[in-house]
């Protein structure tokens, strides 16, 4: 199941910037490949621990497994450009980092994108663990 929804991740076409969420696709759908530039790979910044899992990394990508149970808190932390599939999903708050704030509803089975480097916190306010699998391209996508 877990190489399934990687594979899944990997699969998504990554388009031009700002976050989008998207909701679940059918199974049958083939991904389509992303192309990454040619230029070095950026290093990735850590993660905070114990609420995210390196799952594998290479060149290109690290994968990476995140769990937020309710009522926690992770610290301010900074992502690439990246993809995301919730595992299970749950309601948060998401604190940018200039401070500000939006509650949001991120659904089981829905996919995220997100193009730029991205730095907040993020709270689980709800009564369910936030379960996704991210996909973070230490290179830029051709075309975005």
């Amino acid at each position: 199941m877990r190489n399934t929804v990687i594979a899944l991740i990997v699969g998504i076409v990554v388009g031009a910037g700002g976050a989008r969420l998207y909701a679940p696709a059918p199974a049958s759908e083939p991904a389509p490949e992303v192309e990454l530039a040619p230029e070095a790979a950026a290093v990735l910044p850590d993660l905070p621990e114990p609420y995210y899992k390196v799952l594998f990394e290479n060149d290109a990508v690290r994968v990476v497994e995140h769990l937020l149970e309710p009522g926690q808190t992770e610290p301010e932390h900074t992502h690439p450009p990246m993809v995301g599939y919730f595992v299970e999903g749950a309601t948060a708050v998401i604190t940018e980092a200039d401070g500000s704030t939006a509650e949001v509803t991120l659904p089981t089975g829905a996919f995220v994108e997100n193009l730029v480097w991205w730095t907040h916190s993020l709270e689980n306010t709800g009564d369910t663990p936030l379960h996704s699998i991210l996909v973070e391209f230490k290179q830029e996508a051709v075309g975005s």
